[in-house]
């Protein structure tokens, strides 16, 4: 461990894949828990920039991007997008930058070899990652288990800080790479309930499904718009196939947190308005749909989630006291589920509601989060 004593002109470099300048540019009020704390540092230490993709600007970076980043991407299962970000400007920065943080394994595995080149100069740089399935992937062929390996190991042993949104995957962590135990930290992700609340809008008898992660059980959701023709589902994602759905009961939104189809405020109001928010997952030990349950309780609708290894909060979360979870995750299931939460009494609903949005209040507001943060950051 090392300290590090933050000042007034500290220079800070946030990298996300896209999504956020564009969002700081507009005048519409957004959530802020997707910038990980990039508001909260820009109040305080005004040198705050983020860094994000960039399209492939030559033919030689595209040619690179086919030939070589996409094939290693599938062999190692790892998140190689170097060409997305690689520029003298951008090291520029991460050389003169004093804390670099990184909003998930995929822009910490892309900067790895400039961070690797730039310690050289400037040993002194603190940073940090936020982990989200970096140990949920392996590759296909056993041979390659040993590159990969080395991989992560070199992105360990650079960077100084891990927070995994997930104890499950965390504990992988330790067990495949207990040397690095003391660098890693376990704390679930927080959302903005200055945007993320109840309000007074009437609840609508339709089921509400957002998301657009690579773990989400999409077959499943469209299925149920088959098996329950008599209920409304509206989705809000780019990779529902609309061809799959049952054709006069439901609304598509398509978008990505990246590339919105709606604004924050009209994804508040669909939560608000809906009976219940689903999120099928397929097992893995990512904590996939975290967001989305957290935003749809705090807004007081009720959550039906697959439970998965990746879950980030097996203590709190109790089923049918705050949430509901689905183990036995077939489309049967599922559709017997969603029946028996239909026929609830309006007691047992309303409770399901108070619990949930209680739980959020108490455990996930995003102020004490980046304060949180701030503090990894000065005493590791």
């Amino acid at each position: 461990m090392k300290d590090f004593n933050m000042k007034k002109d500290t220079k800070i470099t946030y990298f996300f894949q896209g999504g956020r300048k564009s969002r700081l540019n507009n005048n519409e009020e957004y959530a802020k828990e997707m910038f990980y704390g990039f508001d909260y540092f820009k109040s305080k230490y005004p040198d705050t920039e983020i860094i994000e993709f960039s399209e492939h600007k030559t033919k030689l970076r595209r040619l690179f991007f086919i030939l070589v980043e996409k094939p290693l991407r599938n062999l190692l299962k790892l998140p190689l997008y170097w060409t997305f970000l690689t520029s003298q400007l951008n090291y520029k920065r991460i050389k003169e930058s004093n804390i670099l943080v990184f909003s998930n394994n995929r822009m910490a595995c892309s900067v790895l070899p400039m961070l690797l080149v730039a310690k050289k100069t400037n040993k002194n740089i603190n940073s940090l990652c936020f982990v989200m399935g970096l140990f949920s992937r392996m590759p296909k062929y056993k041979f390659l288990h040993f590159f990969q390996k080395g991989y992560i190991k070199l992105l360990l042993s650079t960077l100084d800080n891990f927070i995994f949104l997930s104890q499950s995957e965390m504990n992988e962590a330790i067990a495949r790479f207990p040397k690095f135990e003391y660098k890693f930290l376990a704390r679930p992700f927080a959302v903005d309930q200055n945007i993320w609340n109840k309000g007074t809008n009437k609840k609508d008898d339709y089921i509400l499904f957002v998301g657009n992660d690579g773990f989400r059980n999409y077959e499943l959701a469209e299925n149920l718009t088959k098996k329950l023709p008599d209920i409304n589902f509206v989705f809000v994602s780019e990779l529902i196939e609309e061809d799959k759905l049952q054709k006069s009961n439901y609304k598509l939104i398509k978008g990505s947190w990246g590339m919105p189809g709606i604004s924050d405020l009209e994804l508040r109001d669909l939560y608000r308005n809906a009976k219940v928010t689903i999120v099928p997952l397929i097992n893995s030990l990512q904590p996939s749909g975290q967001s989305v349950t957290l935003q749809s309780m705090s807004c007081g609708t009720p959550v039906i989630i697959s439970k998965t290894e990746g879950f980030w909060d097996k203590e709190r979360f109790i089923d049918k006291e705050n949430i509901i979870f689905i183990e036995d995750n077939s489309l049967d299931n599922w559709v017997k589920t969603l029946n028996e939460f239909f026929a609830l009494d309006k007691n047992e609903y309303n409770s399901l509601i108070k619990e949930g949005i209680e739980l959020i209040k108490k455990n996930y507001q995003l102020d004490k989060y980046n304060i949180e943060i701030e503090n990894i950051l000065i005493r590791r």
